[in-house]
């Protein structure tokens, strides 16, 4: 079972209310009706991408690490704070960078990672838990800090919104970075695909009522 599969009940206060009621795609976890996990065909990649995710994050219909996870099934995933979890297994070899906005971290291009496999470590959370996470992972504490180039912009409109310009979501910055690494092909799929989420994830939110009734979580 995926790591971003949350517990089959939600903390309190954890999922919003006009969704409580949905069952969900234990994939893409969007409800049947609009499961998009069609949209989701593995890809294979150079990179090794690794998320750090925090545990409180697996609950959020909006969270896009899992879709990263699905369509590039390499991606290792490590959970943050939860006590429950296996101990992180060791990375595999190779030049690891760690994708977080930091103003010292160098921008990433193809020539940082020339000569070897990239490890591309990328936080899952918000801005303070992606922050804490690199912190505290001992990987990313020894790998590069890199960031995006300037003026890259976020797609994810009224979805999820935050405090600090220039930031983008998980699936948006691991498409951005392999589209430096590998190339164009692998950017425009992820970005395809990112997109596909955005358009049925807004038409759950603002069709609650009526895709609660198509997919009931209980049953009929």
């Amino acid at each position: 079972m995926s790591a971003y599969v949350p517990p089959p009940l939600s903390p309190p206060g954890k999922e919003p209310i006009r969704t409580q009621r949905i069952l969900r795609c234990e994939a893409c976890w969007l409800p049947p009706s609009v499961c998009m996990c069609a949209e989701l065909a593995p890809m294979s990649v150079r990179t090794q991408v690794v998320l750090l995710v925090h545990h409180l994050e697996r609950f959020k219909s909006s969270n896009t690490g899992r879709l990263v996870a699905r369509m590039i099934p390499e991606t290792i995933v490590r959970v943050h704070g939860d006590p429950s979890r296996e101990p992180a297994a060791p990375l595999p070899e190779g030049r690891v960078f760690l994708l977080f906005p930091d103003p010292e971290a160098r921008v990433l291009t193809a020539d940082l990672a020339e000569g070897g496999r990239a490890v591309l470590m990328v936080p899952d959370g918000t801005w303070g838990q992606a922050r804490r996470m690199a912190r505290r992972d001992p990987d990313a504490q020894r790998a590069l800090a890199v960031k995006l180039p300037e003026g890259q912009t976020t797609r994810f409109g009224a979805l999820r919104q935050s405090d600090r310009a220039g930031t983008t979501s998980t699936m948006e910055a691991v498409a951005q970075a392999l589209g430096i690494l590998e190339g164009r092909e692998a950017f425009e799929r992820m970005s395809r695909a990112f997109e596909t989420f955005v358009e049925r994830t807004m038409y759950v939110r603002t069709n609650a009522a009526r895709v609660a009734m198509e997919n009931p979580r209980g049953g009929r």
